[in-house]
């Protein structure tokens, strides 16, 4: 008797230390969005969810822009030859609830808030751009960490948010352009004629990114994901505010669990106005996760790669 409740305190102790350690390792990260900030430029924009999801909800972009060098410098300097760092926050809606923020006491979690020199860190693992970091499939976060804003008195954290880099490297085509990368000079490939490429080539298999709901036990695609992946330039865009955005989308494929975010696709496709930021994209991999929730069916998912829709910031109209 006296052994077995030995044993039970030892599993239950275990039990306490494995839940706590749990608890600890999901706590999320957060970054305090600023007024004025130092060094690098931040665009908001909201895009709203209705034509292309079939909700009415918004996601959030902020485009957080930094010079690659070691001087900063002003947005009317920035020209097609500059080097920038890219990270891109979007706050993607509470399909459960009313409200995307929610109101946080900085007190309660003062010892896990992060500066801009981790968020620089992350853009260095994640593309390739420090010669002894790691390089994997995992390239972008999501609910790991969260941003806080400031309105009025208050602060507001969001409950739902993605992180993930870019490099912008303008150059012609001939030159390499590895995962993360965003050249406006590429030379224009849509997806639908990538799709003609790769039937040529791989005769008999589903083109990548048409394989919505795929898992890792689906073998009818070929890619070789850590090498393949991609954005493309798909083609120039005229608003009306006399802005030039530039529409991408992304070689990948889905693969994950039917239990699991396909975090990775991040913004699958997207629009970028130099000097202003990511402008309009598409989150395939949140709202078909959540599909049921949506009025939209699978083929309008196919058909929106298939014809490269994207939500777009109300000041960019075309």
């Amino acid at each position: 008797m006296e052994q077995r409740l030995i044993k039970l305190f030892r599993l239950l102790l275990l039990l306490s230390f494995i839940f706590v350690n749990v608890s600890l390792f999901s706590r999320p990260k957060y970054f305090v969005m600023p007024d004025k900030p130092e060094n690098y430029s931040i665009d908001q924009y909201k895009l709203s969810t209705e034509k292309l999801y079939g909700i009415e909800k918004n996601v959030e972009l902020f485009t957080l822009t930094f010079h690659n060098g070691t001087d900063s410098i002003s947005k009317d300097k920035i020209n097609a030859n500059t080097q920038l760092n890219i990270i891109l926050i979007a706050v993607l809606p509470d399909l459960l609830g009313s409200t995307d923020w929610k109101e946080i006491n900085l007190d309660t979690i003062k010892d896990d808030i992060i500066t801009t020199s981790v968020l620089n860190r992350l853009f260095r693992i994640n593309t390739l751009s420090g010669l002894d970091d790691p390089y994997g499939p995992k390239t972008k976060y999501f609910d790991e960490y969260q941003i806080i804003r400031k309105i009025g008195k208050k602060y507001f954290a969001s409950k739902h948010c993605l992180i993930q880099f870019f490099a912008v490297r303008n150059r012609p085509s001939i030159f390499q352009n590895v995962f993360g990368t965003i050249n406006i000079e590429q030379e224009p490939l849509k997806i639908t004629e990538m799709e003609t490429i790769f039937k040529k080539r791989y005769p008999g298999t589903n083109f990548p990114p048409y394989t919505i709901g795929d898992t890792p036990y689906s073998y009818s695609s070929a890619i070789d994901y850590l090498r393949d992946r991609k954005e493309y330039l798909s083609k120039t865009i005229k608003f009306q505010n006399n802005e030039i955005g530039y529409q991408f989308w992304t070689y990948t494929n889905w693969h994950t669990h039917d239990h699991e975010l396909e975090v990775d696709r991040g913004i699958d496709r997207f629009v970028y106005v130099p000097g202003k930021g990511i402008v309009g994209g598409s989150f395939d991999f949140y709202f078909y996760f959540h599909r049921k929730k949506l009025p939209i069916k699978y083929s309008d998912f196919l058909n929106n790669v298939k014809d490269e829709k994207v939500m777009i910031a109300p000041e960019f109209k075309v």
